[in-house]
């Protein structure tokens, strides 16, 4: 019996093991996007660039991204949760993500309108003196 309890839980620490190699940060922020933001048509071209973008800035830690989308379905019902340190923390990175993601894109260029496409414009920092790219240095 104690064997077979051995074997059962290497089996699922085995699993969890690949799962989280196969995980990238960039699935993990898609998944978010698409969870939080899915009342928005979304360009998926910009959805991409975003995340390779977001990844590449190493805001976020990798291990949690990769948490994140290893848990896959599970992550959806999240929001049941209820209030929780889990829940809060998962919520927390959540919204820097969206957040990030909407300043970075034409949403509120465009007066909020959640019937156009959201399109990425380019990846929002906010130590950059000014987002505008078009905006020219007045004389």
């Amino acid at each position: 019996m104690i064997k077979r309890r051995y074997i059962l839980l290497g089996a699922i620490a085995g699993i969890v093991g690949i799962r989280f190699a196969l995980s990238s940060d960039e699935g993990a922020i898609l998944a978010v996007l698409r969870k939080r933001l899915d009342y928005l048509q979304l360009d998926e071209e910009g959805l991409l660039s975003y995340a390779r973008d977001l990844a590449a800035s190493h805001r976020i830690a990798s291990v949690r991204l990769r948490w994140v989308q290893m848990i896959g379905p599970l992550y959806t019902h999240f929001d049941s949760l209820g209030r929780n340190p889990v829940a809060h923390s998962v919520r927390h990175g959540e919204e820097r993500i969206v957040s990030t993601y909407l300043l970075s894109s034409d949403f509120f260029i465009n007066g909020q309108d959640e019937s156009r496409l959201v399109r990425y414009l380019g990846f929002y920092d906010p130590l950059k003196a000014c987002a505008n790219p078009f905006a020219r240095r007045m004389a």
